[in-house]
């Protein structure tokens, strides 16, 4: 039986590393389908004569589009399972990719089609999580949530190096921003499918529940059992952590997609610079912050999650304050500044959209929780393009940096609301 049971745990880790990697360089993949928009928006809008305020609704549209579909996909990822989900949701997006090439010689169709891919790039992220959840024990949680929240910073820095490399070096146009990722997604998709299973049990493995009850042996393969709407929805709305974790991405997302969205528009100056903040610096900050805020949590916390979010909320807070006070941006104080906020936005960000829904909900409905918190998330978005603009256009960039740093620290004191949470321990983990 010892030998047998080595060979069942010897045989979880090698499908934990599997079932990881997939997941990782597939969400990774998504977001080579959405942030080419702004990568390529300066060369479309020169060509095609687009003013600023239509393009900035065009993101809106994504946003809300976005936001609408984690509500609704979220809970279909519970019942439908991550694998057919996440690899429906990549080939519909990639089809919209081909097409966007010409979706702007028709401005209605450029908002149908990138409202409709917001839709379907939501079938992604909600599911993911659901699936490292039913993969991996509480314990790990934090460590593999926050591994998986690299997928996304890295995803934005590829989808960059993509378009510079057909913009610049073999000197194509900007079409093929999206087409060559809408390529890339496709294949992607079938990869995922191929590789993915949506958790040990469908594999003749046992589930963590099992594991945890040290009953490590093999058994017949069986699905990923769906427990009901009823279920996932009470998971969602009767966790007063899930709740707080929702308000608190909500304000997250509107200091982070204000400083995304209207930051080169602040920053008259910066001549390359900024292009190296997007694409390298902001992202690098990100990768640390979203190791260093699982880790922090993991180790000196006890698994707590609400002290370091409420923490590096009112750290973001204070670090917006003070580049308020720098001098204009350069090389020596922008890429300590930069690299700080970057911590400081997804080392919470990382732990509210991740680790938070893993633990709090159960892994049976970790996709709804996931849902509904980064579906709040992205209204936050939505209404920062809006209000961060109006209040830089009439009043000047300083209303709009006050905006952020009122938002970051309400943010943070409401969280301090939920301090000691913890998971309660139930029938499933």
């Amino acid at each position: 039986m010892a030998t047998n049971e080595n060979e069942v745990k010897q045989k979880l880790k090698s499908w934990r590393l599997r079932i990881f990697f997939t997941v990782w360089i597939t969400y990774m993949i998504y977001y080579i389908g959405r942030a080419n928009l702004s990568i390529a928006k300066p060369l479309l809008m020169t060509e095609l004569g687009i003013t600023p305020a239509v393009m900035g609704l065009i993101g809106t549209t994504f946003f809300l589009a976005y936001a609408s579909g984690q509500f609704i996909n979220g809970f279909l990822g519970d019942k439908v399972g991550a694998r057919k989900f996440i690899a429906i949701g990549l080939i519909v997006s990639s089809v919209i990719n081909l097409f966007m090439g010409v979706a702007f010689e028709f401005i209605w169709l450029a908002f149908l089609l990138w409202g409709l891919n917001g839709y379907f790039q939501s079938m992604g992220w909600a599911p993911s999580v659901k699936t490292i959840a039913n993969w991996h024990p509480p314990e790990e949680r934090g460590k593999w949530s926050s591994r998986l929240a690299t997928s996304y910073l890295l995803g934005g820095v590829v989808s960059w190096l993509i378009a510079i490399l057909i913009t610049e070096t073999f000197s194509l146009n900007w079409r093929f921003s999206f087409i060559v990722p809408g390529i890339i997604m496709f294949f992607m998709a079938i990869h995922f499918y191929l590789r993915a299973r949506n958790a040990p049990e469908e594999c003749g493995l046992p589930t963590i529940e099992e594991e945890c009850e040290g009953k490590i042996e093999l058994g017949e393969c069986r699905d990923d059992e769906f427990l009901g709407f009823k279920y996932t929805f009470g998971k969602v709305i009767k966790t007063k952590t899930v709740l707080f974790a929702a308000f608190g991405l909500f304000c997250l997302n509107m200091v982070r997609y204000g400083l995304t969205d209207w930051l080169p528009l602040i920053i008259v100056t910066e001549g390359e610079f900024f292009h190296i903040w997007k694409s390298i610096f902001y992202p690098i900050g990100g990768v640390i912050g979203v190791i260093l805020g699982a880790w922090i949590s993991d180790k000196f916390v006890g698994k707590k999650r609400m002290p370091v979010i409420s923490v590096f909320f009112i750290l973001l807070s204070l670090t917006l304050f003070a580049y308020t006070l720098l001098p204009a941006l350069d090389m020596i104080f922008g890429i300590p500044v930069l690299l700080v906020i970057g911590i400081l936005n997804f080392a919470p960000h990382a732990l509210l959209v991740s680790t938070i829904p893993m633990e709090f909900s159960t892994r049976k409905a970790a996709s709804a929780a996931t849902g509904f918190i980064d579906g709040c998330g992205y209204i936050g978005a939505a209404i920062t393009s809006f209000t961060s603009g109006a209040l830089i256009g009439a009043v000047g960039s300083g209303a709009a940096f006050l905006l952020w740093i009122v938002v970051a620290f309400v943010g943070g004191l409401v969280m301090i609301a939920a301090w000691n949470a913890l998971p309660e321990k139930g029938e499933y983990l």
